[in-house]
């Protein structure tokens, strides 16, 4: 019995150790209905947008047109100076999602408060959308205006077309972010603690079945 215990004891505390594995709190951005769908090119969009508190952004997503995401969409996350700072590739199968898009867990980014980031993603096939009804921006991110080339690749066009649709419902609409509020985590310390403290429970345990 102490076994069985002690080893659920052991589960729960590494579990707690793991990253979430829902969908962090927040959208970077969101609509209630669509306005216009539409594609006529592969094009790289980004959002340029700045943060007034420290955030930590968890997830990246892509726009789930309504006839189904069907092409794979490159997203990246970037700061002001072009360092890529996380990547990944939204499909059908990413597993989490908000109301209109599709999202990846990524390795946690925190981003700073009063700095500048672009998130981009490449369109491939599939619709991007424009003109939505009910957007909403969620604090505390303030979108400053858009990006937009053709192109198949990922560049960093942070540069090309800023700011061609500064009215947030007229954006178009491609990358996304979900974020969390900064929290403490455990350092390498506390965590080499944890450990130690669990070997201790392991070598007791021991001790008790043996005595």
């Amino acid at each position: 019995m102490i076994k069985k215990n002690f080893g659920m004891v052991v589960f729960a505390a590494l579990v707690c150790l793991l990253p979430a594995t829902c969908f962090a709190d927040t959208a970077g951005w969101e609509f209630s209905t669509i306005g216009t769908e539409f594609t006529n090119n592969t094009w790289n969009f980004g959002e340029v947008f700045t943060v007034n508190q420290n955030i930590m952004v968890d997830f990246l997503g892509y726009y789930n047109p309504s006839t189904g995401m069907t092409a794979n969409h490159e997203v990246a996350l970037y700061d002001s100076s072009g360092n890529q700072l996380a990547d990944t590739v939204v499909t059908s199968s990413s597993l989490f999602m908000s109301t209109h898009w599709l999202y990846n867990q990524i390795t946690p980014v925190e981003l700073l408060a009063g700095q500048t980031y672009v998130v981009q993603g490449l369109s491939q096939t599939d619709l991007y959308a424009y003109n939505d009804n009910g957007f909403q921006t969620f604090a505390p991110i303030t979108i400053l205006g858009d990006t937009y080339e053709v192109s198949t690749t990922m560049d960093n066009n942070q540069g090309t077309n800023v700011g061609c649709c500064l009215q947030e419902n007229d954006g178009f609409w491609g990358a996304n972010f979900g974020w969390a509020p900064v929290t403490g985590t455990p350092e390498p310390g506390s965590l080499l603690m944890i450990g130690t403290g669990l070997l201790g429970l392991a070598a007791f345990a021991r001790r008790k079945k043996n005595a």
